[in-house]
């Protein structure tokens, strides 16, 4: 028996979880804890936050310790946090983790991994049926931030993947119609930037700016899902440039055998998804409408997939025997 201690560091919370794992089988979570993100000041003070609150297991006694952090990673050891005030550096210090078994990830690249998972399969809510077909998958979630990630197969028959990590999201936008460009005005003005992207329209502060401008109430993201539901012009909106980040990143990779949804926008508001303009966007293109439609699509529904798809790099690393992961490179 072999102990797994992973995280998912976003922008919002911090998610830990301990996980078992035997060889052949799926890491077994054990325990998790919650901290919120902007609550803490570096790595060292939200592993002593973990620590306070009971881990039953020192994290220097982990066999495997899988960080997944919002943020490009370099070199596996360090990162500097997307939306947090604090950087990771493992060579400067580790905050009292082994750190010749200690790695970072990047957090859709945990995301993407976990929805490989059994209990994300069993999890999900088809969108599109699709043609299941071997391929790269992709993997999109809208949640502080807009997370992306694409899973290359190794080989035909392998059930493996390559992870190919991506900062998409900050990748600019397509506004199409008046009325949206009306919209990318509100946005300009109200964030400062030449343009619009992902992580400021497919997410939640996207989401209020959406709000705002749709109806005039500035409410906070958790306050607008209260707020809207199936029927809304802010539902029909979001879903709609959501198809559309989706349908662009598919087009990018290549993403023939599928689609996972994820992100905690998503996950809490599956109507976002499950919405008509989600699919009629998506499909909305000249040359390959036709394949996009055959594109496998689901919503994959735990809360906690990127904690699993970390915990899931873990177990790869045990079970390919490694016993010192400093000098491997995972980005």
């Amino acid at each position: 028996m072999a102990y797994i201690l992973a995280a998912d560091i976003g922008g919002t919370n911090s998610r830990f979880g301990l996980f078992a794992h035997s060889p052949g089988q799926d890491p077994e979570l054990l325990e998790s804890f919650d901290v919120l993100t902007d609550s803490v000041s570096s790595l060292e003070h939200l592993l002593l936050r973990i620590r306070e609150g009971g881990l039953s297991l020192d994290p220097m006694d982990a066999d495997q310790v899988v960080l997944a952090v919002a943020g490009p990673v370099r070199d596996g050891v360090s990162c500097s946090l997307t939306n947090a005030s604090w950087d990771i550096d493992l060579r400067e210090s580790t905050g009292g983790l082994p750190f010749e078994r200690t790695v970072l990830i990047n957090d859709f690249v945990a995301q993407a991994l976990g929805c490989r998972t059994r209990d994300a399969a069993g999890s999900s809510i088809s969108i599109q049926k699709g043609v299941p077909r071997s391929g790269v998958v992709a993997a999109v979630g809208p949640g502080t931030g807009l997370g992306l990630c694409a899973l290359a197969p190794l080989a035909s028959g392998c059930p493996d993947f390559l992870a190919l990590p991506s900062e998409g999201g900050h990748a600019p936008l397509a506004f199409v119609t008046e009325r949206e460009f009306e919209f990318l005005r509100f946005l300009k003005d109200r964030t400062g930037h030449s343009h619009a992207f992902g992580d400021i329209v497919v997410s939640g502060r996207g989401l209020v700016a959406m709000h705002l401008f749709l109806t005039g109430r500035d409410l906070s993201p958790a306050e607008v899902a209260r707020e809207i539901g199936p029927e809304s012009e802010t539902t029909a909106w979001f879903a709609r440039f959501f198809g559309r980040v989706c349908r662009g990143y598919v087009l990018n990779v290549l993403a023939w055998g599928g689609l996972d949804l994820c992100g905690g926008i998503a996950v809490k508001n599956p109507f976002f998804a499950t919405h008509h303009e989600f699919l009629r966007e998506f499909c909305d293109c000249p040359a390959y409408g036709h394949l996009l439609a055959e594109v496998p699509v689901r919503l994959i529904t735990i809360p906690d997939t990127g904690l699993r798809g970390a915990a899931s790099h873990g177990r790869s690393l045990l079970d390919a025997g490694i016993k010192d992961v400093s000098h491997i490179f995972v980005r």
